[in-house]
Formats: structure tokens, sequence, C-alpha cells
């Protein structure tokens, strides 16, 4: 891989949690659970040292779980962990800004948000002007997601 990223390892790893003995049909019985960020560089399961941003994948076959980089969780199973990072980093610079379906869904799966915040999400997401009480809600939701990642990067210590 050349980029730290070691492909066998990981390969090797995920294929040890699953159900399925190939690679592509080991990689369709694992999802997104959640994702953290570490308080001190840990390593991923392909062996790629630092990694800051943390995915849990969850098998749906076996309901094995473990933690890989976001890198790998994006290149090699095809899940789209960058763009719940994306949003974390603009609401943490910009608080008042609107967070994507995919952030909006993983955190309503996780309990973080109730059906209404997801729904307020998903609807206001694209929208700039937002009404006092709208935008009070958008940042109180936006609180709760940034201190859910905060609350599971300290649990892992």
């Amino acid at each position: 891989m050349g980029d730290g990223f070691n492909f066998a390892q990981l390969k090797k790893e995920i294929l040890a949690l699953s159900r399925a003995k190939d690679w592509e049909a080991a990689k369709s019985e694992w999802r997104l659970a959640d994702v953290s960020e570490a308080d001190e560089p840990e390593t991923c399961l392909c062996g790629h040292f630092p990694i800051i941003e943390l995915c849990l994948i969850k098998n749906g076959v076996t309901r094995n779980t473990t933690t890989v980089g976001n890198v790998c969780v994006k290149r090699f199973l095809g899940l789209r962990s960058d763009l719940v990072f994306a949003s974390i980093k603009r609401i943490r610079k910009e608080p008042e800004k609107g967070i994507n379906a995919h952030t909006a869904s993983l955190f309503f799966q996780r309990g973080i948000l109730n059906q209404w915040e997801y729904d307020f999400c998903q609807d206001t997401f694209k929208k700039r002007v937002l009404t006092d009480k709208q935008l009070a809600k958008r940042l109180n939701i936006n609180q709760k997601i940034l201190a859910s990642i905060s609350r599971r990067a300290m649990d892992s210590i």
C-alpha cells in the first residue's frame, strides 16, 4: 500500500470476524455502527498508526464488532464515515451549520437523536436562513452530537 495501510492484514482480520470466507461477501456483512475521535492516537486493524478518527463497525451476521480507521472504512469497506466526520468538523467550526443525511441517520440509529430531531435535521439541512427558534434547535442538536463524540472518546480510556 505504501501509505501505511496494510490491506492484506485488514482483510485477514475482517475475514476472521466474518462468516463469509471471501472478501466481497465478508464486506457486505459489515455496517458502520458508531464513530468517535481518539484522545490518544490508536492503531487500525490494518496496522496503520496513528489514527484519530475511529469507526466502530458491526457484522450483521456474526454480531462481532471492531474498530478501524476512517480511511479503511471508506477505502476497503465502502462505508461513508468520511461524510460523518466532515459534518462533525463543519459543526465544530460553524455550530449553526446543519449536519448531512449520513450523520443524522447514524446518530438517530445510535439513539443520540430522537425521531423529531432526525426529521428536523433532514428537513433543514440545506436551509440557510432559519428562524430564531429553528437556529436554537439546530445549535442544541449539534451540541448533543459533539458531546456524544467527546463522551465516547473519553469512555474508551
